[in-house]
């Protein structure tokens, strides 16, 4: 990719050499020159030009490969959530070479989510192969007890190995919008030197606010952009990346209820809120199972996920995360994806990480997009499992 070090690629040493007295730094910057500019600055024949120019534009062009080919690929790679229901359906797991998004309201387990998924990730080394994460946390979310405690309860045959678990996950806190443009960069040079399985970014939104664009649509392009860079790397490298999202409020509703059958309404005026609710500020809590889930105040506004539709179409997976009725229990809804039909699975979150109960599933569905419903804050979708 054009963005990536040229101090990173196997180049011949007289090329590196000369490299080094420029100020090229990647291989957008060489391929910017014309062929008689980059013979005199790094003193290359004609011959040395032409096969390193062409060696730097084969880095930009997307290699070729066959339907069975990327089938082989993708079920090799897939990572699996621990549900042979939900496995099932998403064919293997969460899809490698893809953008996948977990969406929901604060506390209900976006984190809980990413932190299981890290673990899974890291305890399916075998034979010598140590796979690693690199997870970028623009929240300040994540404990590095929690993760103990996950790999404690889940793997405690690995309980001896968890200082080079730990040692695997590569965490990166980016604080602004530029510094996380250049996490974004470096990342494909990271991931092929840390032999990573996947990228988490929790979350994106949060970055997002840091946008110095002065209009929407420009967030929008960054936005987009930055997805752009996510897919690419997931797909040229066969990886899982995987980002999580907030919500937004939308004031005096109009949008149809999940399972109504009603048409798309016009979309009302959206705000975007950075509200917490006390009951549902704790992102690494772990539930009782026998516990009452707190309820919350009435609201005259409903969720939906945030960044807007132009984000909805860079995402190849949808999971919205949200609250059950009167249920410990929380729901997780197959809301978009290009394998799987709609679909909602019960969890809860306890020690080991997340529990899906696969009794509690749901597979009807009849109305609008599901990728566009509201979000449960308080309840979550009726499940008709008779």
């Amino acid at each position: 990719m054009s963005y990536r070090k040229l101090s990173s690629l196997p180049l011949q040493e007289y090329v590196k050499s000369s490299l080094s007295k420029t100020s090229l730094r990647t291989v957008k910057d060489v391929l910017l020159l014309s062929p008689l500019t980059v013979m005199n600055m790094l003193h290359l024949s004609a011959d040395q030009c032409k096969e390193f120019m062409d060696y730097l534009f084969s880095l930009c062009v997307p290699p070729k490969f066959t339907a069975y080919e990327m089938e082989e690929m993708e079920q090799h790679n897939n990572i699996p959530l621990g549900s042979k229901a939900l496995d099932t359906l998403l064919h293997g797991g969460l899809l490698s070479g893809s953008l996948t998004e977990f969406v929901g309201p604060p506390g209900v387990g976006k984190t809980q989510w990413c932190l299981y998924i890290t673990t899974k990730v890291l305890a399916g080394g075998r034979g010598g192969v140590h796979p690693s994460a690199i997870y970028i946390d623009t929240e300040s979310a994540v404990r590095p007890e929690r993760i103990v405690e996950m790999m404690t309860n889940k793997y405690p045959e690995l309980s001896s190995e968890i200082p080079q678990f730990l040692s695997r996950i590569h965490m990166f806190r980016p604080r602004t919008a530029t510094s996380m443009l250049e996490i974004l960069d470096s990342l494909e040079c990271i991931v092929v030197e840390k032999d990573a399985r996947v990228v988490i970014v929790d979350s994106i939104a949060s970055m997002a606010v840091s946008l110095s664009a002065s209009s929407m649509q420009s967030k929008a392009s960054q936005l987009s952009s930055w997805a752009a860079k996510l897919k690419s790397l997931a797909h040229q490298l066969n990886i899982c990346v995987i980002v999580t999202n907030q919500i937004t409020t939308v004031h005096k509703p109009h949008l149809p209820e999940p399972s109504s059958g009603v048409g798309p309404q016009p979309h009302p005026q959206e705000q975007v809120v950075d509200r917490r609710e006390s009951v549902l500020n704790q992102e690494d809590r772990v539930v009782d199972a026998a516990a009452p889930v707190p309820r919350l105040p009435d609201h005259t506004e409903c969720a939906i996920p945030a960044l807007g539709n132009a984000w909805t179409h860079c995402i190849t997976t949808r999971l919205i995360l949200q609250y059950c009725t009167d249920s410990a229990a929380r729901q997780i809804v197959i809301a978009k994806s290009p394998v799987s039909p709609f679909a909602i699975f019960s969890y809860i979150i306890t020690h080991g990480g997340i529990t899906i109960q696969e009794k509690d599933c749901c597979y009807s569905y009849s109305g609008p997009d599901p990728g566009q419903f509201r979000i449960r804050v308080q309840g979550g979708i009726p499940l008709d499992t008779a």
